[in-house]
């Protein structure tokens, strides 16, 4: 495939099907334009494009990498989860902790889950302790100290 002449007397730059899929999984991984200009190559000139025939040339790379491998990634975790082979006819993990795993990371990252901790060394017995139940046995504290200080001012006994 050759490009038509431009302004310039130079053809027009036309991707090959191997520079359209590394644009492809470079956007899909996040790597910043400015980076992935500096691995395609304009053969004609031997230099880099700039960021801006990238986007020219590459829309549908750049606006559809991300998803596929979103998706790609997504089908691969759902089949792993279950014991399935993959639409890419990938192998399902057999090890059932890792798959449990798998299924944990999902039902967080996706499904919104959480792990609940609850601090056990918190909580009361028979429930929390009211105000007014500390200020009866505070007053009963209170009176038997009476009591015993009374009996031994009288010398008898008044324990009850």
């Amino acid at each position: 495939m050759s490009g038509v002449a431009g302004r310039s007397g130079r053809k027009t730059f036309v991707p090959t099907p191997e520079q359209r899929n590394n644009v492809k999984i470079l956007t899909a991984l996040g790597i910043p334009q400015q980076q992935i200009c500096r691995l395609v190559i304009n053969q004609q000139t031997g230099k880099p494009l700039d960021e801006k025939s990238l986007r020219k040339h590459f829309e549908r790379e750049i606006a559809t990498g991300a998803t596929e491998l979103f998706a790609r990634m997504g089908n691969f975790i759902v089949a792993n989860i279950f014991g399935m082979a993959t639409p890419a006819g990938t192998v399902a993990i057999d090890n059932q902790h890792v798959r449990g795993t798998l299924a944990i990371f999902f039902a967080k990252t996706r499904m919104g889950w959480k792990e609940t901790v609850a601090d056990r060394h918190k909580e009361h017995v028979g429930g929390p302790i009211e105000y007014q139940e500390v200020k009866d046995v505070r007053q009963r504290f209170l009176d038997r100290i009476a009591r015993l200080r009374n009996a031994g001012k009288t010398g008898g006994s008044s324990e009850g």
